[in-house]
C-alpha cells in the first residue's frame, strides 16, 4: 500500500530542506499506520480481506498511477470526469507502461492474497493487532478533527473522500419555460462548440504560430482572447455554457436551458455531435428538436474516430434555408489524445508525440502535435464560413471552446485541473454580409467588447440579445452584442 498508493502523493512535493524532507517522511509513516488501522480491520474475515481489499488495492493503485504519472490532484472534478466521462476518454489514457504496472498490481495482490491464507495467528496476535488497528484508525480521526485533510488529502483517503463529495451532489434543475415566446429578430445562429482549445495558442490572438492561416486572412473574423471559466472539464463546462447558470452559481439553483427558450421561441434547435452525450448534459442535448450523432460505433475506439470535418458534412444536409435556426455543432477538438484529432496534411508542426504515455514525450512535441489540433480547427471554421457566406442570409457563427488546456505550465497538462492556463478557452465570431446590414449595433458592440474580460456566461445571454426574445427575463448586460459604457 506504501508505495503503489501512497508514495505518488509524495513524490512531486517541492521540498527544499532536510528538515522539510524529515516531516514529510514521518507524515508518510503515520499516513502507513492510520491505513494499516483499516486494512487490518478487514483481515478479520478472509472472505473480506479477498473481496474488499483486492478492490480497494486495485482501484486505488491505478489512480495513484495517474497522480505519479501526470502529477494531478485528486478532486470532485476529477471524479466527475472519470464516472461521466465518454468509456473513449478512458481509453485515450491507456499506454504500455500503464497495462505493465496493471500486471504487476495483480502479481503483488497474488503474494498478498497467498500470505494472508497461510497465516494463522492465535487469539492473542489477533487481539494486539486489533487494539493497534483501532488506535491506529483513532489516530486518523483526531488528527483529522485538529487539522483537516492532514491525511484526507493523500492517496488513498482523497480519492474516496471526493468520490462520496460527488455522489454528494444535487443535479442539475431544469425550470420549464411553459409559455409561447415572441422573438423580434429571425435568424440563423451556428454555435460551434470546442473542446480543450486555449486562447493563448490562436495566432489570432498574437500568438506567434500560424496556427490559424486561413482565419487570420479574414477581416469578418472577431476573436474573444479575454474569456474565463472555473470550469475546466466537458461534463462540469458544457452544462453551464448551455443554461442560464452563472459561473458563480451553486449547483443547486433553478436554471433554464437555451434550448428550452428557443423552442419556445419557435427556433428550430438542430445538434450535431462528434461527442457522445455525458450524464451532465445529455438531456440539455435531446431539447433539440433534432440530434445527429457521428460515429458512434467508434465512441470507444477513439484511435479511429472520425475527424470532426464530418459534422460539416452532416451540417450541409439538415441545413435548412428561409428560417430560424439554432445549430450546434459540438467537436472532439483538441481533447487529449492530440495525434488522432487531424489527418496527415495538417501536420505542420513537427516532431509531434508517438505515444500516449505523457511522460514519454518532450514538450516540443506535445505542443507541436497540440497546435496541429489548432490548425485543424482553423480549416473547419472556415470551411464552415465558406459554406455560410454563399447562402446570404442573416447568419452569425459563435465558436466557444468549453475550457483551455495545461501545456507544460508547472509541469502540468491536459485539463480537469484547478490551473489558469485550462481556464482561458477560445472564443470567435463571424457575422454575414445581411448581419451587418440589418444589425449594426450587434456588431459595434461585438467590437467593442472584444478585448473585455467576460465569462463564459456570455453564450446563452448573448444569443437571447441576438434574437431579442420578449417577456423573458435574462442579463443583457452579458451580452456580447450589447455596448458598454
Amino acid at each position: 500500500m506504501a508505495v503503489f498508493v501512497s508514495l505518488p502523493s509524495y513524490v512531486h512535493l517541492p521540498l527544499a530542506s532536510a528538515k522539510e524532507y524529515a516531516i514529510y517522511t514521518v507524515h508518510f509513516l503515520l499516513l502507513q499506520i492510520t491505513l494499516y488501522g483499516f486494512t487490518y480491520l478487514l483481515t478479520l474475515n478472509k472472505y473480506l480481506f479477498k473481496v474488499g481489499f483486492s478492490i480497494l488495492f486495485i482501484l486505488s493503485s491505478l489512480v495513484s498511477f495517474w497522480v505519479y504519472t501526470m502529477d494531478i490532484t485528486i478532486s470532485v472534478d476529477l471524479i466527475q470526469i472519470s464516472l461521466e466521462s465518454k468509456p473513449d476518454i478512458f481509453f485515450d489514457l491507456v499506454s504500455t507502461p500503464l497495462v505493465l504496472y496493471f500486471f504487476l498490481i495483480f502479481l503483488v495482490l497474488y503474494s498478498i492474497l497467498v500470505f494472508q491464507t497461510k497465516v494463522h495467528w492465535d487469539f492473542k496476535k489477533r487481539y494486539k493487532g486489533l487494539v493497534f488497528s483501532l488506535l491506529a484508525i483513532v489516530l486518523f480521526f483526531l488528527s483529522e478533527q485538529k487539522k483537516y485533510g492532514v491525511f484526507k488529502r493523500r492517496m488513498p483517503y482523497v480519492f474516496f473522500d471526493k468520490t462520496k463529495e460527488y455522489f454528494n451532489q444535487k443535479p442539475i434543475q431544469l425550470n420549464e419555460v411553459s409559455e409561447n415566446l415572441f422573438s423580434k429578430n429571425k435568424m440563423n445562429i451556428v454555435f460551434v462548440l470546442g473542446e480543450s482549445v486555449r486562447a493563448k495558442n490562436m495566432q489570432l490572438n498574437g500568438y506567434p504560430r500560424a496556427t490559424n492561416p486561413l482565419l487570420s486572412l479574414r477581416k469578418d473574423v472577431y476573436s474573444l482572447k479575454n474569456i474565463y471559466t472555473p470550469n475546466t472539464y466537458t461534463a462540469k463546462s458544457v452544462p453551464q455554457i448551455l443554461t442560464s447558470q452563472s459561473i458563480n452559481d451553486t449547483q443547486d439553483q433553478s436554471i433554464y436551458s437555451l434550448y428550452s427558450v428557443l423552442n419556445k421561441a419557435n427556433y428550430n434547435t438542430v445538434w450535431i455531435g462528434n461527442q457522445t452525450p455525458e450524464k451532465s448534459y445529455r438531456d440539455l442535448i435531446y431539447q433539440n428538436k433534432s440530434v445527429s450523432l457521428i460515429d458512434v460505433e467508434h465512441s470507444v475506439l477513439s484511435y479511429h474516430k472520425k475527424y470532426d470535418t464530418e459534422l460539416i458534412n452532416t451540417f450541409k444536409e439538415q441545413y435548412q434555408e428561409n428560417q430560424a435556426n439554432f445549430y450546434t455543432l459540438h467537436m472532439i477538438g483538441s481533447h487529449w489524445w492530440y495525434e488522432s484529432r487531424y489527418s496527415e496534411e495538417f501536420k505542420k508542426f513537427t516532431p509531434v508525440v508517438k505515444t500516449k504515455y505523457l511522460p514519454s514525450s518532450s514538450e516540443e512535441e506535445l505542443i507541436n502535435s497540440y497546435d496541429n489540433t489548432i490548425v485543424y480547427l482553423d480549416y473547419f471554421l472556415n470551411e464552415m464560413i465558406t459554406f455560410l457566406e454563399q447562402k446570404e442570409e442573416e447568419t452569425i457563427l459563435i465558436y466557444l471552446s468549453d475550457h483551455g488546456e495545461i501545456l507544460g505550465e508547472d509541469d502540468k497538462w491536459l485539463h480537469g485541473q484547478d490551473h489558469e492556463a485550462s481556464k482561458n478557452p477560445a472564443g470567435i465570431i463571424w457575422s454575414s454580409k445581411k448581419f451587418k446590414k440589418n444589425s449594426p449595433q450587434k456588431l459595434d458592440g461585438l467590437i467593442q467588447n472584444l478585448n473585455r474580460e467576460v465569462s463564459t456566461d456570455f453564450l446563452y445571454h448573448s444569443v437571447l440579445s441576438l434574437i431579442e426574445v420578449q417577456s423573458f427575463d435574462y442579463a443583457p448586460n452579458k451580452s456580447i452584442f450589447i455596448n458598454k459604457p
